[in-house]
């Protein structure tokens, strides 16, 4: 092999084949001038092809097929005279007609390539050929001025609340800040609106899309804000009234008083669909076989929450739940003002503040009433008398999954949107996140 400083390594190829006197200046070969004649061409008919120097055994593929001259003696091959060989079978190199393209005609290439313009063009339609989708003439302005200006009942069926209270609902969230106006197409009274429309209807975003005229992408997002203002209000409106001590001046009749006249509220638990870890459904999963999460309520008799711990388990204990809410400092529990208590039922202990039946005696009104007797013992009046006044906050639980039934069948929200690990709203949460105090009262329904 000839090294770096070899004549072939170092030999001009700019001005070796036409110079001046068209002499071919690789080493002392010396061409006729006819071949290299600039103004003639070697192929336009006027050579002798019969020629002995088109006859003799030329390599063809030597230098000369580099540089575009297939006519060169083998007595001036600038190759030969470098010492490489000449006699190189070319026929063994792989050339375009010699290569076989069976190889690439399988079926499976063909399946490849097919499913790769598939998805070319699809992203192409996708992302360049947009057609409008919201087509509608009502878009979502349009449709909340018809809420607006219709009737009365319309706001109540569509966004589970009256007309007066939904207005109510959203100055308060803007009052104190947890929603504000954006510089967007969606202002705050449809961002609740579309929410109010989710939880009350438990439909799906696309519906919500569609009837508002909006992208899912907008009310998702939508939603997520006012869901965190819900959430982050609700610390300020769910807190129990510090100037109620007893039983409401309209409850003091001798039925209750005075054997209840410190009552204040009722504490119980209640079942709320919900969508957990996978590796945690089944300790969620309830006696009647669905995933469900306890959550545990307190509410005073005008049936206004006051208090919600949630995030248990279904198969948790309700006096287990009850001891972690009171213990826990985190938790802030709302405890009644000292002589005063809440009514609670067997599933909880008995305490100076949480005043239960007792056991082994007929308790619920529907058993006396399906017995078609009245109470005989002390006891059973008791018992009778504190499950009418226990009943308040079944009817809080009623009114509020028969309003927002997505309390009943929760969709595949992610648990952090959930809330199903602990999480408190009370007033003694507010007051440890210092949010300090609405000053507002509002039903079971906000």
């Amino acid at each position: 092999m000839s090294g770096p400083n070899d004549d072939f390594w170092t030999y001009d190829f700019d001005n070796a084949y036409f110079s001046n006197d068209y002499e071919m200046q690789c080493g002392d070969n010396d061409f006729d001038d006819d071949y290299y004649h600039p103004d003639e061409e070697m192929f336009n008919g006027s050579y002798d092809f019969d020629d002995p120097f088109f006859n003799q055994d030329v390599d063809m593929h030597g230098c000369c097929n580099d540089t575009g001259h297939g006519s060169l003696n083998p007595d001036h091959d600038i190759l030969h005279n470098n010492g490489y060989d000449t006699d190189y079978d070319w026929s063994d190199s792989d050339t375009d007609s010699d290569y076989d393209w069976s190889d690439y005609d399988s079926e499976e290439d063909f399946n490849y390539i097919n499913g790769l313009v598939g998805e070319m063009s699809s992203y192409v339609q996708h992302y360049y050929n947009k057609h409008p989708m919201r087509t509608s003439i009502l878009t979502g302005s349009g449709y909340m001025e018809e809420v607006r200006d219709g009737n009365l009942k319309q706001c109540f069926e569509m966004f589970r609340m009256s007309l007066r209270l939904f207005y109510h609902f959203v100055d308060e969230l803007k009052r104190h800040g947890y929603l504000k106006e954006g510089k967007g197409r969606v202002d705050v009274q449809e961002s609740v609106a579309m929410f109010l429309y989710i939880i009350g209807h438990n439909t799906r975003m696309r519906c919500v899309a569609d009837r508002f005229q909006h992208s899912t992408e907008t009310v998702a997002h939508k939603f997520r804000r006012v869901l965190r203002a819900v959430h982050s209000y609700g610390q300020h409106l769910i807190k129990p009234d510090p100037n109620v001590t007893g039983l409401p001046r309209h409850l003091q009749v001798n039925k209750y008083h005075p054997w209840f006249e410190r009552y204040i509220g009722v504490i119980d638990g209640t079942h709320v669909s919900a969508w957990p870890p996978t590796g945690k459904t089944q300790q969620y999963r309830s006696r009647k076989n669905t995933v469900t999460t306890n959550v545990m309520c307190a509410c005073d008799h005008d049936m206004r929450f006051t208090y919600v711990h949630s995030g248990w388990e279904s198969s948790a204990n309700d006096s287990r739940e009850l001891e972690k809410a009171i213990k826990d400092p985190k938790h802030g529990f709302s405890w009644p003002p000292e002589g005063s208590y809440y009514l609670v039922d067997l599933g909880y202990p008995i305490g100076t503040s949480f005043l239960p039946p007792h056991k082994s005696t007929r308790y619920h009104a529907q058993e006396f009433r399906l017995s078609n007797r009245q109470p005989t013992t002390k006891k059973e009046l008791y018992n009778y008398r504190h499950s009418s006044l226990h009943m308040v906050i079944e009817r809080c639980f009623g009114v509020l999954k028969a309003r927002f039934p997505i309390l009943n069948s929760m969709p595949n929200f992610k648990p952090l949107r959930q809330r199903w690990e602990n999480a408190d709203v009370s007033g003694g949460a507010a007051r440890n996140s210092g949010n300090g105090s609405a000053g507002a009262s509002a039903s079971t329904t906000t």
